[in-house]
């Protein structure tokens, strides 16, 4: 599902890259065929941007962030982008996101019937949205049919659409980052996990199940907010607090465990927010397997996923197995001996990007 495709005349499938927008930066990656089957990464970057030309998702400043972008686009790792189009991302935090339950339905009575449903489950009209729908799989017979339905704020997409047409950019799509990720890092055997997108500004958490998203949610804690409760009870400099965050994580002995005091709160709000989402899957599942069903793992992406002691953390209060994500299992394939060329852990930032590029 996307909110903007554009056919474009005479030409077949145009080589693009992905970029994913947020709030303080901006993430860009290209997947090139490396002939058959093979892929390879070409390029990628990161732009930092200016606290208030993006906030909360929303953009204040179309032409600023024009300008970031045809400044800095001219070269990443050394290499020129030449690619005039791109799959962009739209802030998850500003999505509406839902599974419903229809009776069964014709396909020319389906739309009429997700409109309906609409109107009574956003806070908007419907004229001031863009909105995709499409029927999630069941796996046992039903009564009903599920419906994905994603709706977006139009004043949004069209900001977006507005500042990269202005940077010289196509955008061929626009699209949420829960789809991206999970485009990135679920594989054919996965059959239900939740993701935690742990970014600068904020925390996600996508729920995937049978073949699908089933839930989004955002939340406005992530690694700023560590920086700044570190900051506030260490009485240290923002940067310092972000040095100590990194060099030594959930270290519940440094400082006598002070450190691990100050990142408590955020911490707790994780975990928290995942056993909502477990709850909810487990609920949401009983109609489609015959019984509960339960989350298998939850996998861990996004630049402050790195939190040394995160993984083992969440693991002991979720009681169940929890990993960092490889974003490049559907670039290379599963079992890849490929080096690639970007650092595991540097990788985890650029998980939005890679679904982006890979988009068919």
């Amino acid at each position: 599902m996307s909110f903007i495709s554009r056919r474009i005349k005479n030409i077949v499938n145009p080589p693009f890259f992905g970029m994913d927008i947020s709030d303080l930066t901006i993430k860009f990656l290209r997947v090139s065929d490396g002939g058959g089957t093979k892929k390879t990464i070409k390029y990628f970057g990161e732009i930092n941007i200016e606290p208030g030309i993006i906030v909360e998702g929303e953009v204040k400043n179309e032409s600023s962030l024009s300008e970031i972008l045809k400044k800095n686009l001219k070269d990443s790792e050394g290499k020129r982008v030449h690619e005039k189009f791109v799959v962009a991302s739209l802030p998850e935090e500003k999505s509406f996101v839902r599974i419903i339950q229809l009776p069964k339905l014709k396909p020319s009575e389906l739309a009429t019937a997700v409109r309906w449903e609409l109107e009574g489950n956003i806070p908007l009209p419907l004229d001031q949205v863009y909105f995709d729908y499409e029927v999630v799989g069941q796996e046992k017979p039903s009564d009903h049919t599920d419906v994905l339905i994603t709706a977006f704020p139009r004043i949004i997409v069209d900001s977006y659409t507005e500042a990269l047409k202005s940077a010289g950019l196509y955008p061929l799509a626009l699209e949420l980052e829960s789809q991206a990720i999970s485009r990135a890092c679920i594989t054919p055997d996965t059959k239900s996990v939740i993701i935690l997108d742990v970014g600068m500004t904020r925390t996600s958490f996508i729920v995937f199940g049978g073949g699908s998203i089933i839930l989004t949610l955002s939340i406005p804690f992530g690694g700023q907010t560590l920086n700044s409760a570190i900051a506030n009870k260490l009485k240290v400099p923002n940067k310092e607090a972000e040095a100590l965050k990194k060099t030594h994580g959930l270290d519940k002995q440094y400082k006598n465990g002070t450190l691990f005091e100050a990142m408590s709160p955020f911490l707790k709000t994780l975990v928290e927010e995942v056993q909502k989402q477990i709850w909810f899957y487990k609920e949401h599942s009983e109609h489609r397997h015959g019984s509960p069903s339960d989350i298998e793992k939850i996998l861990l992406v996004g630049g402050d996923a790195n939190l040394i002691g995160l993984e083992k953390y969440l693991a002991v209060a979720l009681k169940r197995p929890v990993l960092m994500a490889d974003p490049f299992v559907n670039v290379y394939g599963a079992g890849y001996k490929v080096i690639p060329s970007i650092e595991k852990n540097a990788s985890l930032k650029y998980t939005t990007s890679i679904g982006l590029a890979l988009r068919q």
